[in-house]
């Protein structure tokens, strides 16, 4: 039986959430486990249906729990971790693991940059680049929406390359001699739109992390520029502070 503690000043919902929160740290709650039904978690905890409620609605915000309808709530897997302190690449770091790691491309063409685009890559407007758009499929969940934008010159015969099995940065270093030694990433989190939502699979508006990044070879030349909308409930970012 768990007490509640009526002196603190956080709401019994969010306390409830805490203690379901670190029986699932701790693996108290493991993995696919139907966690405790609301009935039973009213009677442990001695509060109403629609605190308890409020609670799971937390832990499903932070991706801890999903819903399986005429079952319950269940634990769901851990999310991803990605350190900030190094240059990573989705498809390389699980390349020599198990996991199933999948592109699905939604478009593969030559466009002119934009003004904003042709700044960030440092050539002039309405020069040709490639714009390639791919949803990144991780054991059939679709986690990341990605468009990058490479100049034509860099690597002119790209597109007819499989890239649906290469990374683009091996492709690039392999083929075309150009090595990725640095990138400037920025992440903010948002929201999704109905275009997000409907790729990723996710609720319109839900939590997600745009990262806009600006990969760079030698002499700090700027070779792609990538805009992706990451899943908030199955990714997080670290950091270590010393």
């Amino acid at each position: 039986m768990s007490t509640l503690n009526k002196d603190s000043y956080l709401p019994y919902y969010l306390q409830i959430k805490d203690i379901l929160k670190e029986r699932i740290m701790n693996k108290a709650y493991h993995v696919n486990m139907l966690i405790p039904s609301e009935n039973d978690l009213c009677g442990e905890f001695h509060v109403t249906r629609a605190t308890i409620r409020n609670a799971l609605n937390e832990l499903k915000k932070e991706g801890l729990i999903y819903t399986a309808k005429g079952k319950g709530s269940i634990v769901s897997p851990p999310k991803i971790e990605q350190s900030l302190l190094k240059f990573y690449s989705f498809g390389r770091e699980f390349s020599d693991t198990n996991e199933t790691i999948v592109s699905k491309f939604l478009n593969k063409a030559v466009i002119g940059a934009s003004p904003a685009i042709s700044r960030k890559l440092n050539t002039k407007p309405n020069t040709e680049v490639f714009e390639i758009i791919r949803v990144r499929i991780f054991n059939d969940l679709p986690l990341i929406l990605e468009t990058s934008y490479i100049p034509v010159h860099i690597a002119p015969d790209m597109l007819e390359n499989n890239m649906e099995e290469e990374s683009i940065y091996d492709l690039l270093e392999s083929k075309y001699g150009v090595k990725i030694v640095k990138a400037k990433e920025y992440i903010e989190p948002q929201v999704s739109n109905d275009y997000e939502s409907k790729y990723l699979d996710i609720v319109y508006h839900s939590p997600v992390f745009y990262t806009e990044r600006i990969s760079l070879t030698y002499g700090e030349k700027p070779i792609e520029l990538r805009k992706s909308i990451i899943r908030g409930d199955k990714f997080k970012f670290y950091t270590e502070l010393y």
